[in-house]
Protein backbone atom coordinates (compact mmCIF):
# COMPACT_ATOMS: atom_id res chain seq x y z
CA UNK A 1 0.00 0.00 0.00
CA UNK A 2 1.10 3.30 -1.07
CA UNK A 3 1.27 6.29 1.42
CA UNK A 4 1.56 9.70 0.32
CA UNK A 5 2.07 12.62 2.15
CA UNK A 6 0.98 15.83 1.08
CA UNK A 7 2.58 19.10 2.60
CA UNK A 8 0.72 22.21 2.24
CA UNK A 9 2.13 25.84 2.35
CA UNK A 10 0.61 28.53 2.94
CA UNK A 11 1.08 32.19 3.90
CA UNK A 12 -0.12 35.88 3.74
CA UNK A 13 -0.01 38.40 1.81
CA UNK A 14 0.09 41.97 2.00
CA UNK A 15 0.62 44.31 -0.80
CA UNK A 16 1.82 47.87 -1.14
CA UNK A 17 2.43 50.23 -4.00
CA UNK A 18 3.63 53.36 -4.62
CA UNK A 19 3.23 56.20 -6.12
CA UNK A 20 4.53 59.87 -7.16
CA UNK A 21 2.24 62.55 -6.46
CA UNK A 22 2.45 66.30 -6.69
CA UNK A 23 0.24 69.01 -5.89
CA UNK A 24 -1.71 71.02 -8.64
CA UNK A 25 -0.95 74.57 -8.54
CA UNK A 26 -3.71 76.15 -10.31
CA UNK A 27 -3.93 80.44 -10.27
CA UNK A 28 -7.22 80.72 -11.46
CA UNK A 29 -9.19 78.80 -9.11
CA UNK A 30 -11.07 81.18 -6.20
CA UNK A 31 -12.44 78.93 -3.71
CA UNK A 32 -14.79 80.48 -0.97
CA UNK A 33 -14.45 78.85 2.27
CA UNK A 34 -16.41 77.09 3.87
CA UNK A 35 -18.12 78.06 7.21
CA UNK A 36 -19.94 75.83 9.68
CA UNK A 37 -20.82 76.89 13.74
CA UNK A 38 -20.15 74.67 16.74
CA UNK A 39 -22.63 74.03 18.88
CA UNK A 40 -21.07 73.19 22.48
CA UNK A 41 -22.99 70.76 24.80
CA UNK A 42 -22.13 72.43 27.65
CA UNK A 43 -25.02 70.72 30.06
CA UNK A 44 -22.50 67.55 30.93
CA UNK A 45 -19.39 66.39 30.23
CA UNK A 46 -18.06 63.33 27.91
CA UNK A 47 -15.87 60.98 29.23
CA UNK A 48 -12.85 58.59 27.45
CA UNK A 49 -10.40 56.28 29.19
CA UNK A 50 -8.40 53.75 27.97
CA UNK A 51 -5.55 51.70 28.51
CA UNK A 52 -2.60 50.04 26.58
CA UNK A 53 0.12 47.46 28.20
CA UNK A 54 3.45 46.67 26.75
CA UNK A 55 5.93 43.83 26.77
CA UNK A 56 9.27 44.74 25.82
CA UNK A 57 8.46 46.85 22.27
CA UNK A 58 5.35 44.54 22.15
CA UNK A 59 1.64 45.56 22.55
CA UNK A 60 -0.59 42.91 24.53
CA UNK A 61 -3.59 44.85 25.15
CA UNK A 62 -5.50 47.73 24.02
CA UNK A 63 -8.12 49.69 22.14
CA UNK A 64 -8.36 49.36 18.54
CA UNK A 65 -10.57 52.50 18.12
CA UNK A 66 -8.88 55.68 17.72
CA UNK A 67 -10.40 59.49 16.73
CA UNK A 68 -7.11 60.53 14.21
CA UNK A 69 -6.04 64.11 13.73
CA UNK A 70 -6.69 64.90 17.66
CA UNK A 71 -4.21 67.86 19.08
CA UNK A 72 -3.60 68.11 22.12
CA UNK A 73 -2.65 71.71 23.99
CA UNK A 74 0.15 70.25 26.34
CA UNK A 75 1.59 67.26 24.15
CA UNK A 76 3.81 65.92 26.02
CA UNK A 77 5.66 64.09 23.05
CA UNK A 78 6.45 67.45 21.32
CA UNK A 79 9.28 67.92 24.37
CA UNK A 80 10.63 64.48 23.95
CA UNK A 81 10.17 64.26 19.89
CA UNK A 82 12.72 67.60 20.13
CA UNK A 83 15.27 65.48 22.21
CA UNK A 84 15.67 63.04 19.77
CA UNK A 85 15.53 59.99 22.53
CA UNK A 86 14.32 56.90 20.21
CA UNK A 87 13.18 55.38 23.31
CA UNK A 88 11.02 58.83 24.38
CA UNK A 89 9.59 58.74 20.53
CA UNK A 90 8.14 55.08 20.85
CA UNK A 91 6.85 56.18 24.30
CA UNK A 92 5.47 59.84 22.93
CA UNK A 93 3.96 57.48 20.05
CA UNK A 94 2.48 54.99 22.23
CA UNK A 95 0.95 57.73 24.51
CA UNK A 96 -0.80 59.58 21.65
CA UNK A 97 -2.11 56.19 20.53
CA UNK A 98 -4.25 56.15 24.20
CA UNK A 99 -5.01 59.42 24.02
CA UNK A 100 -6.47 59.21 20.61
CA UNK A 101 -8.28 55.76 22.19
CA UNK A 102 -9.25 57.56 25.16
CA UNK A 103 -11.09 60.51 22.83
CA UNK A 104 -12.90 57.63 20.41
CA UNK A 105 -14.48 56.70 23.51
CA UNK A 106 -15.26 60.12 24.71
CA UNK A 107 -16.55 61.36 21.31
CA UNK A 108 -18.74 57.69 20.82
CA UNK A 109 -21.09 58.38 24.02
CA UNK A 110 -22.97 60.78 22.23
CA UNK A 111 -23.81 62.04 18.51
CA UNK A 112 -20.27 64.84 18.76
CA UNK A 113 -17.98 65.75 16.01
CA UNK A 114 -15.03 67.68 18.02
CA UNK A 115 -13.96 67.33 21.66
CA UNK A 116 -13.72 70.64 22.91
CA UNK A 117 -11.56 72.00 26.41
CA UNK A 118 -10.22 67.90 26.85
CA UNK A 119 -8.41 67.66 30.05
CA UNK A 120 -6.05 64.44 29.71
CA UNK A 121 -5.11 62.51 32.52
CA UNK A 122 -1.91 60.09 32.08
CA UNK A 123 -1.05 57.55 34.30
CA UNK A 124 1.83 55.21 33.28
CA UNK A 125 3.35 52.19 34.96
CA UNK A 126 6.32 50.95 34.10
CA UNK A 127 7.90 47.99 35.51
CA UNK A 128 11.31 48.07 33.11
CA UNK A 129 10.23 45.82 30.54
CA UNK A 130 5.89 45.79 30.76
CA UNK A 131 4.50 49.21 30.79
CA UNK A 132 1.02 50.04 30.88
CA UNK A 133 -0.56 53.51 30.10
CA UNK A 134 -3.35 54.81 31.08
CA UNK A 135 -5.16 57.90 30.01
CA UNK A 136 -8.84 59.71 30.97
CA UNK A 137 -10.68 62.61 29.28
CA UNK A 138 -13.02 64.93 30.37
CA UNK A 139 -14.40 67.32 28.25
CA UNK A 140 -17.61 69.10 26.21
CA UNK A 141 -19.08 67.09 23.45
CA UNK A 142 -19.98 69.52 20.12
CA UNK A 143 -21.10 69.21 17.05
CA UNK A 144 -20.55 71.00 13.43
CA UNK A 145 -23.92 72.81 12.23
CA UNK A 146 -25.06 75.41 9.66
CA UNK A 147 -22.29 74.68 6.95
CA UNK A 148 -22.10 77.32 4.62
CA UNK A 149 -19.80 78.96 2.30
CA UNK A 150 -19.30 83.03 2.04
CA UNK A 151 -18.16 84.78 -0.98
CA UNK A 152 -14.90 87.00 -0.31
CA UNK A 153 -14.77 90.26 -1.59
CA UNK A 154 -11.45 92.04 -1.81
CA UNK A 155 -11.63 96.29 -1.60
CA UNK A 156 -8.83 98.00 -3.76
CA UNK A 157 -8.53 101.26 -1.48
CA UNK A 158 -6.75 104.08 -3.08
CA UNK A 159 -3.85 103.93 -1.20
CA UNK A 160 -3.28 100.32 -2.55
CA UNK A 161 -4.01 98.13 0.24
CA UNK A 162 -6.20 95.47 -0.08
CA UNK A 163 -9.29 94.48 2.15
CA UNK A 164 -10.90 91.04 1.93
CA UNK A 165 -14.44 90.93 3.20
CA UNK A 166 -17.05 88.53 3.93
CA UNK A 167 -20.64 88.82 2.11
Amino acid sequence: MFTMLVVSMTSCVTTNKGFQSSPVVSRNVNLDPIKADIKVDEEKKIKGESSSSYFLIFRVSGDKSFADGVNYSTDASASFAQQLNPLRLISAGRLNKVRGAAAYKALQSGDFDVLVHPNYTTTLKNYIIFKKYTVSVEGYGAKYENFRTEKQKIILLENGKEIIVQD
